[in-house]
């Protein structure tokens, strides 16, 4: 299959979406497909209001043969760079996966119109989190939470250093990164911490690190799957429910799911996308 993913960001630009991008094109490019990717690394849109997004279509339709082209589109959240494209080619299937919200509470309507717009003209979509469905109004065909590369030998025993935090992800403020600041005043006066939010192999500070703060999903499921105690610091209710359906999915007790791999995640895409459009060999 020829498939085209669009997002905002790819690697090596460092965060949750560009990894999920990067892991499961690398995948599918082993499988057979040939898979390319047009993101702002290619784009270089000016970052001006309703400017940077006309500009974005003027670009995809001087290079719309990348889309004529496809089998298929696979969009992640950008869903409105690939708006007008939609009725230009009405027969070409294309998906969306919701990464997630936009850092921004309470959610603006605006954003609830984009995402519920996306859903409604993809051909199926992927939720990374079931809050999305609730805060966003939405149905999507599969929900998951993220994945990892390889899942850890639980046999294995890291060398932990006791009382020792890395915060790993970005340090905005949805992220709870205030929160943590604040109980690390309070309760984390004999804690050694490190923030680890540009780099590209984390597992180094993982395996020795016995609490986790983590920004995100991504960073949630690597931490476990080193065996680190999490530690997570919602400030909306959006967050609180953010980080319970995580901690209830892959709870430490034996009930828990298996962490998914990223050999996973491409399984679980290549059989939405077989649903609907050409056969995948």
């Amino acid at each position: 299959m020829n498939i085209l993913f669009i997002s905002k960001y790819c690697w090596p630009h460092i965060g949750g979406v560009e990894k999920h991008v990067r892991e499961v094109g690398l995948r599918l490019r082993k499988k057979g497909h040939k898979v390319t990717i047009i993101s702002e690394k290619d784009i270089k849109y000016p970052h001006i209001k309703y400017l940077g997004l006309l500009y974005i279509w003027h670009w995809l339709f001087k290079n719309r043969d990348l889309i004529a082209r496809s089998d298929l589109v696979h969009v992640h959240d950008v869903f409105i760079w690939y708006l007008p494209f939609r009725f230009l080619y009405p027969k070409k299937v294309v998906y969306t996966t919701f990464h997630g919200w936009e850092g921004v509470w309470p959610i603006p309507f605006w954003n609830i119109l984009q995402k519920k717009t996306a859903n409604k003209l993809s051909n199926g979509t992927v939720a990374v989190g079931k809050y999305i469905e609730k805060y966003y109004g939405i149905k999507s065909d599969i929900v998951l939470c993220g994945a990892v590369d390889k899942v850890s030998n639980s046999k294995i025993k890291y060398k932990k250093k006791l009382d020792t935090i890395v915060y790993l992800g970005r340090l905005d403020k949805d992220t709870g990164i205030e929160e943590f600041r604040k109980w690390l005043k309070i309760y984390g006066k004999d804690f050694k911490v490190k923030y680890i939010s540009n780099s590209k192999s984390p597992e180094k500070y993982l395996k020795t690190a016995e609490y986790c703060v983590p920004a995100g999903y991504l960073s949630y499921l690597e931490a476990k799957n080193f065996g680190c105690k999490i530690l997570t610091f919602p400030n909306n209710p959006l967050k609180v429910d953010y980080w319970n359906e995580i901690k209830n999915k892959y709870s430490v007790s034996e009930n828990g799911k298996k962490i998914p791999t990223w050999d996973d995640m491409v399984n679980i895409y290549l059989k939405l996308w077989g649903n609907t459009t050409v056969l995948v060999q």
